[in-house]
């Protein structure tokens, strides 16, 4: 069976930690090692995580808060295990389905080339009764074999659903980042630098709960045009929908210069530059290879991309 190191980082989890453990150590025909950094809780995660520290496939790391960024890149730098055949990010707060890890490996396969897993994931509610519809559901629709810098720009992918081979973890060891979120970052090595292979289906639940502050949140009500119109403009001011691209971009070619294509490297500088700079955005904008992904994505969904392009918010 093959050997997977699932790399969860948990703050204050108490409500849901134990079914989210318990699902990824009952995964089917594969042989997991789990291990766990905690970020400083200060409420009974300790307790539970405490319960499992016997286990021969789990690790427990106490650490001090440092922030789910830099914890998860402790765990993906430092606390992984060498000599597995494949890694895995986790969230505190989900169920898997037994066969989520088998499905991911064997969609990866046999390669010598980097190569990274996405899936689809099941919206739930705190029960983790099924809302009755899958995340990519209620997006526009997206060409994974669309340019790096268009996948870069329309970045898509979330690190509860990552799996990734050994020799993605090889390539992911060559630098390391500071401050960004890590699936945007492992999503841009690969990007690059290696293949993504996506899964439209999905063998998690993903719960949405009163702490979820991402998109997938579950709505109490419809809402007007006119608040529609104002949420965007607030969300923009904000930079509620950044992916971070100056600085992922900035840290590929920090990291990986050399490996990447003189293409790929023109445009990545473009973007890592771009905040405050009229020209470069003017440069990207009549390039043509300022774009999402697909070309059937909604005209609005396109302004929004050109809107963050010029308000700094990308």
């Amino acid at each position: 069976m093959k050997k997977i190191n699932v790399l969860m980082s948990t703050y204050n989890g108490e409500d849901y930690l134990k079914t989210q453990i318990d699902s990824i150590l009952d995964q089917r025909d594969v042989e997991v090692f789990l291990t766990i950094r905690d970020d400083g809780s200060v409420d009974k995660t300790i307790d539970i995580l405490y319960n499992y520290a016997e286990l021969n496939n789990v690790e427990i790391i106490r650490g001090n808060n440092i922030g789910f960024k830099e914890s998860f890149f402790t765990l993906l730098y430092e606390l992984r295990k060498p000599d597995f055949d494949f890694y895995a990010f986790s969230d505190q707060d989900d169920f898997w389905l037994p066969q989520k890890l088998k499905k991911s490996v064997d969609r990866v396969g046999v390669s010598g080339e980097p190569i990274l897993y996405i899936g689809n994931r099941i919206v739930a509610d705190e029960q983790l009764k099924s809302l009755g519809y899958r995340v990519y559901d209620k997006y526009p629709p997206y060409d994974w074999n669309a340019s790096h810098i268009s996948r870069i720009i329309d970045s898509r992918g979330a690190g509860c659903t990552e799996v990734w081979n050994a020799r993605g973890q090889l390539l992911l060891e060559k630098f390391r980042p500071h401050n960004i979120p890590h699936d945007e970052w492992v999503t841009g090595v690969f990007t690059c630098l290696g293949k993504i292979v996506f899964d439209e289906n999905a063998y998690m639940l993903y719960r949405r709960h009163k702490h979820t502050v991402s998109a997938t949140a579950i709505k109490k009500r419809r809402s007007s045009v006119l608040d529609r119109v104002n949420k965007t403009f607030s969300i923009l001011a904000e930079k509620k929908l950044s992916q971070n691209v100056d600085l992922r971009c900035k840290y590929l070619l920090d990291g990986y210069s050399r490996l990447l294509s003189e293409e790929d490297r023109k445009y990545l500088t473009y973007l890592a530059r771009y905040q405050g700079r009229t020209l470069i955005k003017l440069k990207l904008l009549l390039s043509g290879r300022f774009k999402v992904t697909s070309k059937d994505a909604p005209v609005m969904y396109k302004v929004q991309k050109i809107l963050m392009l010029l308000t700094n918010g990308l």
